[in-house]
């Protein structure tokens, strides 16, 4: 019995819960936060994750449950699953990462695609990983945004993102009100939205891209079958004083979009324009 209570205690994680009352489900709610800790460095490439009956334990969710967080984990390339061993942390993913003025990322983009559907919006406590890349401590509390994007009414990305209340003093005011932001369906990027109505200042996104296969949740979401190939975007949003204010992930349906890169070569004190653009193309 000890040898189980010391097992089941070195699988808490700190701040982050299922929780039972989102729309979210929970297999894609236990996949966030445990492809936070592996990114977080919890877990170093060839280390075991902790066994499914452990996780059964520290979320009190069941086996199907963990079982198909661990297939998303191992669809992304985090996870390798061996026959009699467990769950196997895999070598990070070699990646290219830019850095990209914000107002020019997605600046041809956000002229197409629509906020078409706010799956949830809530307040959450920030947990370990996603503290640590805002920047703030785990029990703080955050701002969690799941939501649609489309185009001409077809589904594009799927977004959950993370925002600081004290990221303008109009965010606070929600915050201290116990409440939460509103953001209009049929309405322009939500980045837009959050600037307009609540005066959010980005100047700077900095991202990373991925490939991977969509789950079932991100299937519906996206109305494509389950396992197709998507583009995996992890960013983080910067203030005019180099602080971090928002964390996003998103899954992009790859058929019917691209990436184009503009890299800056700036010379003495010229240099060119800079951005990364969200191009859609029509269905194949």
């Amino acid at each position: 019995m000890r040898a189980r209570k010391e097992m089941t205690e070195s699988t808490q994680f700190a701040g982050r819960s299922i929780d039972r009352l989102s729309p979210v489900p929970y297999y894609y709610q236990l996949q966030e936060i445990l492809k936070e800790e592996i990114e977080a460095g919890r877990w170093q490439p060839g280390a075991r994750l902790p066994s499914e009956a452990d996780l059964e334990l520290a979320f009190g969710v069941s086996r199907t449950v963990i079982r198909q967080a661990l297939d998303v984990l191992e669809a992304d390339g985090q996870l390798l699953r061996r026959k009699g061993i467990g769950s196997i942390v895999a070598k990070p993913k070699f990646r290219v990462e830019g850095v990209e003025a914000a107002e020019a990322w997605g600046a041809e983009a956000r002229a197409e695609l629509r906020l078409s559907r706010l799956v949830d919006v809530r307040r959450v406590v920030a947990g370990d990983a996603v503290g640590r890349l805002l920047g703030v401590r785990a029990k703080d509390p955050l701002f969690e945004l799941t939501y649609v994007q489309s185009s001409d009414s077809m589904p594009i990305s799927l977004t959950q993102s993370y925002l600081r209340p004290d990221a303008s003093p109009a965010l606070q005011q929600v915050a201290d009100a116990g409440e939460v932001p509103i953001l209009s369906e049929d309405g322009p990027d939500p980045l837009i939205q959050l600037r307009q109505k609540y005066a959010l200042d980005v100047r700077e996104t900095r991202l990373s891209i991925e490939t991977s296969l969509v789950n079932q949740f991100e299937s519906e979401m996206l109305k494509i079958p389950a396992g197709t190939p998507v583009f995996l975007l992890s960013a983080i949003d910067v203030d005019q004083f180099a602080g971090p204010v928002r964390f996003s992930r998103s899954v992009v349906r790859s058929d019917i979009a691209s990436f184009a890169v503009i890299i800056p070569r700036r010379i003495g004190q010229g240099g060119g324009g800079e951005g990364l653009l969200l191009q859609v193309s029509g269905a194949r």
